[in-house]
């Protein structure tokens, strides 16, 4: 009786540590390659990233135009990065009231979600400002409102953000910065948006050689996966060319691996899947959980060999 009892605790513990182990593995796997949805107004401001500015006019029989005189239906092609911020400026040439929307769903009519202006060229609103965040990549049809066949346009939100290009200044006891005459220490910030391509111009305000690193780990060295660039303000290669891709969100401090104490600045990896934890920190977890499970599973062969015995004895 007692060697029962024994032997269904041991299993109610083994099935416990199954199913925890269970719910473990799939924390182990890579994270998604999706795409992360966002609301740029929401972030920090982007550095090297300004407003995409547009101004359309707009009539209820000839269509859409960036003028007066090229209005046409359709209208013009607009072409947009994900994550950018569309500012727009719309005119009416004619006296009917009109608006602009993207029609994600092609219905014709302004669904939930969809970005949609006020209405236009209307008393106490004549010329409408509208602005929306572009984070919807796909082709789609813009339209009017009011004028849903006659005004109507194409625009693409591609699904990569816009290239970042920067130009950084580092000096061995000064810092970095934008230009010579903004060098500080730290240096400045750089906010990025997650999965865009980053290319730095680096130069040095010194004579001595330097480099530029994201130090994911903070051990003030360059380490495997960490995006580094080639030593620059050396012989043959003066002035440094850069290029990587955001792909860790997450708040960082970049460098110089020469002068790693007194060349430090933040770079934040914004609107993408959480940071990773410690690489160690999952695989130790389960290698505990996989022993204890082991010697439950000893226990309980040992639990069950001794009663097989003991029932096979002579009483």
């Amino acid at each position: 009786m007692v060697g029962s009892r024994a032997r269904v605790a041991v299993l109610v513990v083994a099935g416990i540590l199954c199913v925890s182990l269970a719910a473990v593995i799939p924390l182990l796997q890579a994270p998604s390659k999706t795409s992360f949805g966002l609301h740029v107004a929401d972030l920090p401001p982007r550095t090297g990233i300004s407003p995409v500015n547009y101004t359309l006019y707009g009539n209820a029989v000839g269509g859409w135009g960036f003028s007066s005189t090229a209005i046409r239906e359709p209208g013009p092609n607009i072409t947009v990065f994900y994550g950018d911020r569309v500012n727009l400026s719309l005119v009416g040439t004619d006296s009917a009231p009109h608006s602009w929307f993207i029609d994600y769903n092609n219905d014709q009519t302004v669904s939930p979600g969809e970005p949609s202006s006020k209405d236009f060229n209307v008393p106490g609103n004549v010329v409408g400002n509208f602005s929306f965040d572009a984070v919807q990549p796909g082709n789609w049809t813009y339209r009017c409102g009011m004028h849903p066949t006659t005004m109507t346009g194409r625009i693409q939100i591609l699904e990569q953000a816009r290239p970042v290009n920067l130009t950084l200044y580092g000096d061995a006891a000064s810092g970095w910065g934008f230009s010579n005459a903004t060098i500080r220490k730290p240096g400045p910030p750089i906010v990025v948006l997650y999965n865009t391509n980053v290319t730095l111009t680096l130069i040095g305000h010194d004579s001595a050689p330097h480099n530029w690193f994201i130090d994911y780990n903070n051990d003030l060295t360059m380490s495997p996966g960490e995006p580094s660039s080639k030593d620059f303000n050396v012989p043959g290669d003066i002035v440094g060319t850069f290029a990587f891709v955001a792909s860790q969100t997450g708040n960082w401090t970049y460098r110089c691996h020469v002068h790693p104490t007194t060349m430090t600045g933040t770079i934040s990896i914004v609107g993408g899947p959480p940071p990773e934890l410690p690489r160690t920190m999952f695989p130790l977890v389960t290698e505990i959980m996989v022993g204890a499970l082991g010697i439950v599973l000893v226990f309980a062969a040992v639990y069950h060999f001794r009663a097989v015995r003991a029932a096979k004895r002579p009483r």
